[in-house]
This record gives structure tokens, sequence and C-alpha cells, in this order.
């Protein structure tokens, strides 16, 4: 084998090595971007996670919060109605107590 033949044999397996590491390089490239691209996913999950979570816990709050109102309301209402009883059997107290002193007085 010549000079020139041991040469070519050398600078093929370099130019070997070279295409090699392109190819290496290119694979590792690739695993790259489907790691990131999977981390950024898990990201996005994470967050539109985080906003469920927040928002969910926002309409809870919201839902006690009016349950806590409907509740006040209901306890004044039936307290209204307490007082009005309440006022309507003072009225017919006097009521009565006006026909039994009309009643004594015609007798």
């Amino acid at each position: 084998m010549t000079e020139i033949d041991e040469l070519k044999v050398i600078k093929s397996k370099e130019e070997a090595k070279k295409q090699s590491v392109v190819n290496l390089k290119t694979e590792m490239e690739k695993q790259l971007n489907k790691k990131i691209t999977e981390c950024n996913e898990k990201v996005k999950n994470i967050e539109n996670q985080i906003i469920n979570d927040y928002n969910k816990g926002i309409e809870e709050i919201k839902e006690s919060e009016s349950k806590k109102m409907t509740d006040a309301l209901d306890t004044q209402r039936a307290r209204s109605q307490v007082m009005k009883v309440d006022v309507k059997n003072r009225e017919l107290e006097e009521k009565v107590y006006k026909m039994i002193i009309d009643y004594i007085k015609k007798k």
C-alpha cells in the first residue's frame, strides 16, 4: 500500500469519526429537545393544576360565604317573623283587655 493509499484510509477514518460525532450530536439534540418538551408539558400541566386548584378554592370560599349570608338572612327573617308575632300577640292582648274592661264597665 502506498503512502497516498494510507492517507486516503486515514482521511476516510477521520471523516467516519466526524460523521459519527455529527450523528451522535444530532441524536443527543433530539433527546434533549424531547426532554425539554416533556418538561415544558409538565410545567404547563402543573401551572394549569395550580390555576384550577386556585379557582376551586375561590369557588369554595364563595359558596361558603354565600351559605353564611343565606343563613344570616334566614336568621334575620326568622327574627322578623318572631317580632311580628310578638306585636300581634300584644295587639291581641290589648284588644282582649279592652274587651274585658268594656264588659266590666257595662255590668
